[in-house]
């Protein structure tokens, strides 16, 4: 792990280098766009041949729906403790998400009039579920759920068509979610371009959710505006900002459980005013290396964005931590609570038994955060990500009376004379 001090011209340096959101690659953008066209304008028989070039799959379009008894067998062949622990997972994550729920208001006026803001659910969305590597059964949970509390009456999974039989429990989380019905054998960029625009199989949605590859990323910024998405998924990151009341062993194993995400691009970062926290995590880190998986990819990422890095004191580290803007952010120190108060990440953990690892396994809020620095101004996906909000206006004769001289001035030294009249002609004659 690299060290260095915050504020320095290294810090600077290193800062600049760590991923961040929105820096797409132009190479994989011309190809995304070159495949969105085929699915445009070729829907079926453009997803069948890409399938085939991509996956290696020789599919009709009959096929590229899953039938639901195909996923029940599925479901079964996976591991029944890590069903049971999934099944928790989504009691814990349901419970959590049906507090986001909005109520929307009604505001009266005079003359019995009024005004309202009701919250109502997308008529549809698409979850994407990554193949190979990132084929998590957590994460269909993390997107299904929230969705479902949201009251969204039509979802659809696309995953990659061996995502099923190479990893059951996924089957296991779908069957769980109540999408067996409809989930789809596409992946990449085709399978997001067939959810927003459709095909003669796949119908077309509102907004598409959930992380995958470069080339789904840049599907998802191509297609938005024709449907909504959620956000850019980027390699993992945790910040800790810790004292020498933090045990070393423990942050060491937090810095470790992040860099195993298999990117090589994740960053881990402890942010500590202690010199021997900081000797003590670095050499336990580089020890501890061979212990977790994806050991490569976990060393590439240790020794391209890792860092340690010293702070005259904790208000300096909450800076430090605040410049990162992580996905993750843990806080191991006197006065935690208050310190994490002021923290700056997508989601942030209190004190020495709350690690990261509880977010990623549902301990109850959602794991989709924002990362590359876009926790400054973006959230973890929730219920709300699945709600429209539309406001609604009864105005009475007395009610439209009563503001309409206001209105009609404005309107006049705005230039719009017909704006002002469909306020007038109300009252003439």
């Amino acid at each position: 792990m690299k060290r260095v001090r915050y504020g320095s011209a290294a810090w600077t340096a290193w800062l600049r280098g760590l991923p961040r959101a929105a820096t797409p690659d132009p190479a994989i953008e011309r190809a995304v766009a070159a495949i969105l066209r085929q699915v445009e304008r070729g829907g079926d028989r453009a997803l069948v041949r890409l399938g085939a070039r991509f996956d290696g799959v020789s599919l009709t379009p009959r096929a590229l729906r899953v039938p639901a008894r195909e996923i029940r067998v599925l479901a079964r062949r996976a591991d029944r403790a890590v069903v049971r622990g999934l099944r928790a997972m989504a009691e814990r994550i349901e419970d959590f998400h049906r507090r986001q729920r909005g109520n929307g208001f009604r505001v009266p006026l005079p003359g019995g009039s009024w005004m309202e803001e009701s919250v109502l659910p997308l008529d549809s969305a698409g979850l994407y579920v990554p193949g190979g590597a990132g084929a998590y059964p957590s994460s269909v949970l993390m997107a299904a759920i929230p969705a479902r509390v949201a009251g969204v009456p039509r979802l659809q999974v696309a995953t990659p068509p061996r995502t099923l039989v190479e990893s059951p429990a996924v089957a296991a989380a779908l069957l769980l979610a109540g999408l067996e019905d409809d989930v789809f054998r596409l992946g990449g960029a085709q399978a997001i371009g067939a959810l927003a625009y459709g095909t003669e199989t796949v119908p077309a949605v509102a907004k598409i959710v959930g992380p995958g590859n470069a080339f789904v990323a840049a599907a998802k910024r191509q297609v938005r505006g024709r449907v909504e998405i959620d956000q850019e998924a980027g390699p993992s990151e945790v910040a800790i900002l810790a004292d020498d009341t933090a045990d070393p062993g423990w942050v060491a194993a937090d810095l470790l459980a992040q860099a195993e995400h298999g990117s090589g691009l994740e960053t881990v970062v402890l942010v500590t005013p202690s010199g021997a926290l900081a000797d003590e995590t670095a050499r336990l880190v580089a020890s501890g290396v061979s212990s977790i998986a994806n050991r490569a990819q976990a060393r590439r990422a240790l020794r391209r964005n890792a860092a340690v890095v010293s702070v005259r004191d904790l208000d300096e580290g909450v800076a430090a931590v605040n410049a990162l803007a992580p996905e993750h952010a843990e806080v191991l120190a006197r006065g935690a609570a208050a310190l994490a108060r002021r923290v700056v990440a997508g989601a942030v953990f209190v004190g020495p038994y709350a690690p990261v690892a509880v977010g990623d396994y549902g301990i109850g809020p959602n794991h989709v955060l924002p990362t590359g620095g876009a926790a400054r101004y973006s959230s973890a996906l929730s219920v709300r990500e699945f709600e429209r909000r539309q406001s609604t206006v009864r105005l009475t004769r007395a009610g439209l009376a009563s503001v309409t001289e206001g209105m009609v001035r404005v309107a006049m030294a705005e230039g719009f004379r017909g704006h002002a009249q469909s306020l007038l002609t109300r009252f003439e004659g």
